[in-house]
C-alpha cells in the first residue's frame, strides 16, 4: 500500500497524530511542572527564558522568578518591553514585569501572556509591531513567513521548526526589522509545536498568528481532522483564540478496527503518556492515585476519539505482602476493572476492552514497577 493509500485508509484516522499531540504535550508539560518543588520550577524557568531571550538577540537582558512570576531587567525601552513579552510567552509563566521604570515608556509594566491594550503601561509608542507569522505545510515542505526582530531570533525559530519537522525541509520566508516587536505566542517552542502538527497533515493546511488570534486554513481530509487540528492548536498556545477556517474535503471515514499503523501509533501515544505519568493506585487499593487518575482521564480523551480501537487492561500488585484483606489477583483484578470502567464511562465500547490481573506479574521487570496497570492497544 503507497504512502497516499494509506492517508486515506480509514482505519488508520487521519487526524490521530493531531489529538495526540494535543493530549500528549499539555499533559508532558504539566508532568514536567506541577510535580516539581518551587526551586526547580524557578531554576528551570530561568534557564529557559535566559536561552529564549539570547536568541532574540537580546543578550543584556536579566530575568528572575519569584514561583512563576518573572521580572525583566537589564534592559530599557522597546527592548525592555520585548524582552518581557518573550517570557511571558514561555510555557508555565504566569506573568512577566518590568521593575518600576523599566517599562518601554519609562512608567515600567508587565503582561501575562502578550502585549498590554492601550491603556497599560510598557509599550513604546515607537517600536514596530510584527505582522501575521505563518506557518504552512507547502507540499513535503513546511514554510515559515512573517517579520522578526532579529537574525538571532530568526535562526532560533527555524531550528525550532527544523526540529520538529519530522524529516520535512523547512523554507525560511521570514524578514529581519531590527527591534521590531514579536507577536505574542511566538517562541521556538510554540513555533515547533506547531510545525509538528501540520507535518502530521496535508499538504495546504496553514496556521497564521496575529495579535492573540490564531487562523487556521486550507482543507482537512475529513470534519475529524478539522476538528482536531483546531482544538490541538489551541491547547498547546494557550489564551489564543482560533479561527477555524479549515474546509472539509471528503465526508467522515467510517468506523473500523485500526490497521498496524494505526495500532502503532496509539499505542506510541498512551506510552508517552504512562512513561510521565504511570497509572498508579493507592496502596492495597484499587482506587487510583491523583497523579494515575489524571493519566486515566487523557488515555480516555485519546482512545475516546479513536473508532474501532481495542485494549487490553493488564492490573498488577506490589511485591510482598499486603493489607490480608484481598489476594493479589483479586486486587491486581479490581485495578485493571477500575481503568475499563474508566475507559467506558468516557465512551470507549466495553466490547473493545479484555480485563487481566496478572498479580505481582511474572517478571522482575513487573514486580519491581508494583500496584499499576498497563494498556496495550491488541
Amino acid at each position: 500500500m503507497s504512502s497516499a493509500d494509506r492517508s486515506r485508509d480509514p482505519r488508520r484516522p487521519a487526524w490521530l497524530p493531531l489529538a495526540v499531540a494535543a493530549l500528549v504535550v499539555p499533559t508532558v508539560l504539566a508532568g514536567l511542572t506541577l510535580l516539581w518543588p518551587r526551586p526547580q520550577i524557578e531554576a528551570e524557568l530561568t534557564r529557559t527564558a535566559t536561552e529564549s531571550l539570547a536568541a532574540a538577540g537580546l543578550t543584556g537582558a536579566g530575568v528572575t522568578f519569584d514561583g512563576r512570576d518573572a521580572v525583566v531587567t537589564g534592559v530599557a525601552g522597546a527592548d525592555a518591553q520585548r524582552a518581557a513579552e518573550i517570557v511571558a510567552g514561555l510555557p508555565g509563566v504566569r506573568v512577566a514585569q518590568l521593575p518600576a521604570g523599566g517599562g518601554g515608556d519609562g512608567t515600567g509594566g508587565g503582561t501575562g501572556g502578550g502585549t498590554e491594550g492601550p491603556d497599560g503601561a510598557g509599550a513604546d509608542a515607537g517600536a514596530a509591531a510584527a505582522g501575521p507569522f505563518g506557518i504552512t505545510r507547502r507540499g513535503e515542505d513546511v514554510v515559515l513567513t512573517g517579520v522578526v526582530g532579529s537574525e538571532a531570533e530568526r535562526s532560533a525559530l527555524v531550528a525550532a521548526a527544523t526540529e520538529q519537522a519530522g524529516g520535512r525541509s523547512v523554507v525560511d520566508e521570514l524578514t529581519v526589522t531590527e527591534g521590531v516587536l514579536p507577536q505574542p505566542g511566538v517562541t521556538a517552542a510554540s513555533v515547533g509545536s506547531v510545525t509538528a502538527l501540520l507535518g502530521a497533515t496535508g499538504d495546504g493546511i496553514a496556521a497564521s498568528i496575529d495579535g492573540d488570534t490564531l487562523t487556521l486554513t486550507g482543507t482537512a481530509p475529513d470534519s475529524a481532522s478539522a476538528q482536531a487540528a483546531g482544538e490541538a492548536l489551541g491547547t498547546l498556545l494557550p489564551g489564543t483564540t482560533v479561527d477555524n477556517r479549515l474546509t472539509v474535503a471528503g465526508g467522515a471515514a467510517p468506523a473500523g478496527e485500526l490497521d498496524d499503523a494505526g495500532r502503532q501509533e496509539l499505542q506510541r501515544a498512551i506510552d508517552a503518556l504512562t512513561d510521565g505519568a504511570p497509572v498508579t493506585f493507592e496502596p492495597d487499593s484499587p482506587e487510583l492515585t491523583a497523579a494515575g487518575a489524571a493519566t486515566v482521564e487523557s488515555i480516555v480523551e485519546l482512545v475516546a476519539l479513536v473508532p474501532g480501537a481495542r485494549l487490553q487492561v493488564d492490573g498488577y500488585v506490589a511485591s510482598g505482602p499486603g493489607a490480608g484483606v484481598l489476594t493479589a489477583q483479586e486486587l491486581s483484578d479490581l485495578r485493571a476493572a477500575t481503568v475499563r470502567d474508566a475507559l467506558v464511562a468516557g465512551g470507549v465500547p466495553g466490547d473493545n476492552i479484555v480485563t487481566r490481573g496478572l498479580g505481582e506479574g511474572d517478571t522482575p521487570a513487573a514486580q519491581a514497577a508494583g500496584r499499576r496497570v498497563e494498556i496495550t492497544v491488541v
